[in-house]
């Protein structure tokens, strides 16, 4: 076998270990045998490896692993240098508690999603104190962040067993120790999440005896009673079956609390809870393996893979993002599942569906005309700024919930719930290459968001004229002077005004508000409140039974709306209100409002002035806000609902490549009203098209009757 060079840099190596050998002192402080530990483990995870000690041809291997070999050979060859780092380490662990080692990285203490996220912040802050007397600290000075995982998981699990082998069972015997006192701290925690009463209240009911929760912490005694006992064989492998048996138990009673949240409400502190149950019960299943392995050889190399996960854990941790991030998930996945069912409801495919959304958005217009005037009257009241946005706010969220609660639709309040209900569609199948389905739902959605904004802007610009030559004719004048109305017209041009910048703003606070409406209603079920109000003892009193379940019902069925809209209008409101005091010149552009305020201005000015350069930049920018309000707000809804479902998004160029494939008739579908269906074409169900296209949700059955287009 070919000799393996010795170059001044591997001498070098060989000499730094020598003198790390040498300078070993088992009776030394432990602060200093800390130091000495620390100082033997940056040689190990320094980069460049080291020849062989033999002189030999080393196979093809790590940097980190090669220096772990050569540290294996120089212990073999000197025995006082192998029993000086026993000492040091023996010493170390026997003075040390590694409790918190396997009980604390990644997982809670008990004190929530909240509680964790103060105490994550408290410690980025203030970091906690040292403690030499606790074996974690060390560990992660050690094996720092992911360059110590990384150096832990490239090491060959031959070596590590050679190592073990010199350093003597005896020195890890604390660590056993500590092994069997976690795996009872950890089977405790895990029954107490599970025997919890919001997890038992989604549990079906039985007997709390034959729970796993209950059955995990006996079987985890039991079988550290035996392996203390000195039990070998059988006797071992039936109780760590048992605890494989309960472990198990608890991951079934877990998924099925997660299944009930998903078909009914979502927790997000309760989805953390259960989060952590999962980190538990999986780092009890790797204590339970060194605790009791199949064979002392396979120890080593578990025992190196558990503190790789330790030192991950302990790294992660430290982010107070990655601590929301799988909660948030799950809750919003929930959220954009709910709004792309309401979204549903804004998607026609019939004539009769397109006309009765134009008609709801001609309502929803006509409504909006009064909206835009209180807001021209509020703007030029000179109200002082707290005032004025809290007038604001309840215009916008009185109008919005009388929009609702008519039946009327609002152009802008869509984009972001149509989105939601297209990311589901964005699954495309592998026999549909040509996206056919995908192309056609796009279609129905443009069309109908289309509709909306016709509807919208024809509403509001007939009510807003009609009122303006009324009052005229009647008061004979209108309801803004000159100058007023001038300064409309040139707060909407696109150029030398910020009226595109505020549009785009608008469309996120558009999106903000819809998000927040789909927490709400999930609020609103998680915590039974329609239950509640309809057997509250007071309202029953006071209303009467019928109308006391009446008014619970109508939360449930508007909980979404309702949230959306008044958030909306503090959001429309109250924004610019507070950016100005802080001296930032903020506004809000709402496609529909400009245009009733636009019209207000064109009324005051008169036909003459209509033709001018600066009214028809004006009206350009009316353009550009409508554009950029439903733009961004469907945007930001499509992208969340991709990631809350983890779907992968179908790239832009190939979904324009497949709607051009189809010409003018594709192109024509975007835009004009849907051809009415020749009998020999509809559908043979006693459904109709819409009714087929959207099954009802299992999770509540008359939800699509009784929701509204908000």
């Amino acid at each position: 076998m070919a000799c393996y060079p010795r170059t001044p840099e591997a001498e070098e190596r060989l000499r730094e270990l020598h003198a790390l050998l040498t300078s070993a002192r088992p009776w030394a402080p432990l602060a200093m045998r800390m130091a000495w530990l620390e100082q033997l483990a940056r040689w190990l995870q320094a980069p460049g490896a080291p020849p062989s000690r033999r002189g030999r041809l080393a196979p093809v291997e790590s940097p980190g692993s090669a220096r772990l070999r050569l540290l294996v050979e120089v212990l073999g060859e000197a025995p006082a240098w192998c029993e000086s780092l026993r000492g040091v380490i023996t010493s170390v662990l026997s003075e040390t508690s590694a409790l918190s080692l396997f009980t604390e990285p990644g997982l809670s203490a008990g004190r929530g999603l909240l509680g964790d996220a103060i105490a994550r912040l408290g410690q980025q802050l203030v970091p906690p104190a040292p403690d030499e007397q606790d074996l974690a600290q060390l560990v992660w000075r050690l094996f720092p962040g992911k360059e110590g995982q990384a150096w832990l998981d490239e090491l060959s699990e031959e070596h590590v067993v050679a190592l073990c082998a010199l350093l003597r069972a005896p020195t890890f015997a604390p660590l056993i120790e500590a092994v069997e006192d976690a795996v009872l701290v950890l089977a405790t925690r895990a029954s107490a999440l599970g025997l919890a009463s919001d997890v038992l209240a989604r549990r079906p009911p039985g007997s709390l005896e034959q729970s796993p929760f209950v059955r995990l912490p006996r079987a985890c005694e039991a079988l550290r009673a035996e392996v203390r006992a000195g039990a070998q064989g059988l006797a071992v492998e039936w109780r760590r079956e048992s605890c494989a048996e309960a472990i198990a138990g608890c991951r079934a009673a877990a998924q099925g609390v997660l299944r009930h949240m998903d078909a009914h409400a979502v927790g997000t502190d309760l989805v953390y809870r259960l989060e952590q149950l999962g980190h538990a019960l999986d780092r009890l299943e790797s204590l339970l393996w060194l605790l009791a392995p199949d064979h002392s050889r396979a120890t080593p190399g578990a025992a190196t893979r558990l503190l790789s996960s330790l030192v991950d854990a302990h790294a992660r941790e430290r982010s107070v993002a990655a601590l929301f991030r799988s909660s948030v998930r799950y809750i919003s996945r929930r959220i954009f599942e709910h709004t792309g069912e309401v979204g549903r409801h804004y998607i026609t495919t019939t004539p009769g569906e397109y006309h009765r959304m134009v008609s709801a958005a001609a309502g929803g217009g006509l409504l909006t005309a009064g909206t835009a005037a209180l807001k021209l009257t509020i703007a030029f009241a000179a109200l002082p700024l707290f005032f004025e946005g809290l007038t604001s706010a309840a215009n916008y969220a009185l109008c919005f919930l009388l929009i609702q609660l008519l039946g009327f639709t609002l152009a802008t309040k869509q984009p972001s719930m149509t989105a939601a209900a297209l990311a589901a569609s964005l699954d495309v199948k592998a026999g549909d290459k040509g996206m056919h389905s995908l192309v056609k739902q796009l279609a129905c959605i443009t069309r109908s968001q289309l509709a909306s904004v016709y509807g919208n802007l024809g509403g509001v610009v007939v009510t807003v004229t009609l009122v303006g030559l009324l009052l005229q004719a009647l008061w004979g004048r209108s309801m803004l002077e000159t100058h007023e109305a001038e300064y409309v017209v040139r707060s909407l041009h696109p150029l030398k005004s910020g009226t595109l910048p505020f549009a785009a703003i608008t469309g996120v606070l558009l999106w903000c508000s819809s998000v927040f409406g789909g927490w709400l209603e999930n609020w609103v079920h998680y915590q039974r409140l329609p239950e509640a109000l309809a057997r509250h003892p007071g309202l029953r009193c006071l209303l009467g039974e019928a109308r006391a379940k009446w008014l619970g019902n109508a939360l449930a069925r508007h909980a979404c709306g309702l949230g959306a809209n008044v958030s909306l209008g503090l959001l429309l409101g109250m924004t610019p209100a507070v950016c100005r005091f802080f001296g930032l010149p903020m506004d809000v552009r709402h496609v529909t409002l400009s245009a009733g305020t636009l019209a207000f201005a064109g009324t005051a000015l008169g036909p003459e002035r209509l033709v001018e350069p600066e009214f028809l930049w004006a009206m350009v920018g009316l353009l550009g806000v409508g554009v950029i309000n439903l733009a961004v707000s469907f945007s930001l809804g499509l992208s969340a609902a991709v990631r809350a479902r983890g779907l992968e998004p179908v790239g832009f160029l190939r979904l324009a490549c497949a709607v051009l494939a189809g010409g003018l008739r594709s192109l024509s579908d975007f835009v004009l009203p849907p051809v009415p269906l020749l009998p020999a074409q509809r559908p043979s169900s006693p459904y109709s098209v819409r009714s087929a296209a959207r099954p009802r949700s299992s999770t509540r059955p008359n939800q699509e009757e009784t929701a509204r287009p908000h």
